[in-house]
């Protein structure tokens, strides 16, 4: 196997099976071995790593010394891992959670640079699309380079389109398709929230319906818009009340309708999982058996199986690091109108406005 281990690892190659990411194993393709051969490499395996070894159970593989294993596939090529979230629903803090959580668990993740690779409107943010390409090509080439380096491209996206007509998104769906991309959705539970986050950053209309505006402490109408997560400044949403249901109703229906283009394109995981639960740890030590849960959840979507111990033991060290989130009041200006309306409507509704 000496041949195989330096073609695979280079100069570097780890002196032990300890010392491979996780994320290597599944691109071994061992299971085009004959079970003559099989059996031979793992002895090999064994004898390299006395205190390791290779655990194969039902549909995926992992160490003996780790919970974690990732699900089973054929190919040269890791499947890389997409989670679809739209804006103000915590996306940057979702994969980089995401991020630290699979490396925490051994499992080896690309470093790239930016999160938006799959923008087609803005191809030119893939580090791997060429002008004479498409975004389906980038992503193989971008898959194919952490797969070389036995490493899991993560990545998201604010949707996929299983019914367009587009030609970069149907390259790009297909491209998605074939490398088996793991996917999982996550959103927000309260559609209160991502509404007054997107007024508050300048998405005053969508689909032509207004939302309201953004405005300062006084009232006024503020431009600070994305800005103000660095700059910290206190701006409010003036919410539109004429069109509250509807853009609350727009708001909730997104995980559905993006569960539903999954299933079409034939990507696997599919899984809803919700924000506030994910962070909800960071909040208080009583939510972190829940948190854990949902990242489980995440994890298992994206075809990453482990213990809920260890997810806990893991999400542990930022337990209490935050406050939870801010009364609608100090977030909605025009607050007793929006309570108004809220108040009259069922009760999903009333349970909205956080006090």
């Amino acid at each position: 196997l000496k041949p195989f281990w330096l073609k695979r690892f280079g100069p570097q190659a780890p002196r032990s099976l300890a010392e491979i990411p996780l994320a290597n194993f599944p691109s071994m393709q061992i299971f085009t071995m004959s079970p003559g051969r099989l059996i031979c490499a793992l002895s090999v395996f064994v004898l390299l790593a006395p205190a390791t070894a290779l655990r194969v159970t039902g549909d995926s593989l992992s160490l003996q010394n780790s919970t974690a294993h990732l699900q089973r596939f054929q190919g040269p090529l890791i499947p890389p891992m997409l989670i679809l979230q739209r804006g103000c629903t915590g996306s940057s803090v979702v994969i980089r959670m995401t991020k630290d959580l699979l490396a925490d668990l051994g499992v080896a993740v690309f470093p790239l640079s930016t999160k938006e690779i799959v923008r087609t409107g803005q191809p030119y943010k893939n580090p791997w699309w060429s002008p004479d390409g498409d975004l389906g090509d980038a992503m193989r080439k971008g898959v194919k380079e952490a797969s070389d380096a036995g490493q899991v491209l993560v990545f998201n996206a604010f949707k996929l389109k299983s019914w367009t007509k587009e030609r970069e998104e149907l390259a790009l769906n297909k491209a998605l398709l074939d490398m088996d991309t793991r996917t999982v959705i996550v959103h927000r539970r309260n559609p209160l929230d991502i509404l007054t986050c997107e007024i508050r950053d300048c998405f005053v209309s969508v689909h032509g319906v207004p939302r309201g505006y953004p405005v300062d402490e006084k009232g006024q109408r503020d431009d600070t818009c994305f800005d103000r997560r660095q700059t910290g400044a206190k701006v409010k949403a003036y919410v539109n009340l004429n069109h509250l249901q509807e853009n609350l109703d727009d708001s909730s229906a997104y995980p559905e309708i993006m569960k539903n283009s999954l299933r079409d394109l034939g990507l696997k995981g599919r899984r809803i999982v919700y924000y506030e639960d994910l962070v909800s740890h960071e909040y208080s030590a009583d939510n972190l058996d829940s948190s854990a849960a949902a990242w489980r959840q995440l994890l298992s979507s994206l075809g990453v199986s482990v213990d809920i111990e260890d997810i806990k033991d893991k999400l542990k060290k930022a337990v209490g690091t935050y406050p939870p989130p801010e009364p609608h009041s100090e977030l909605i200006y025009n607050i007793e109108g929006v309570e108004q309306l809220l108040s009259s409507g069922p009760r999903s509704m009333q349970s909205m406005l956080r006090h």
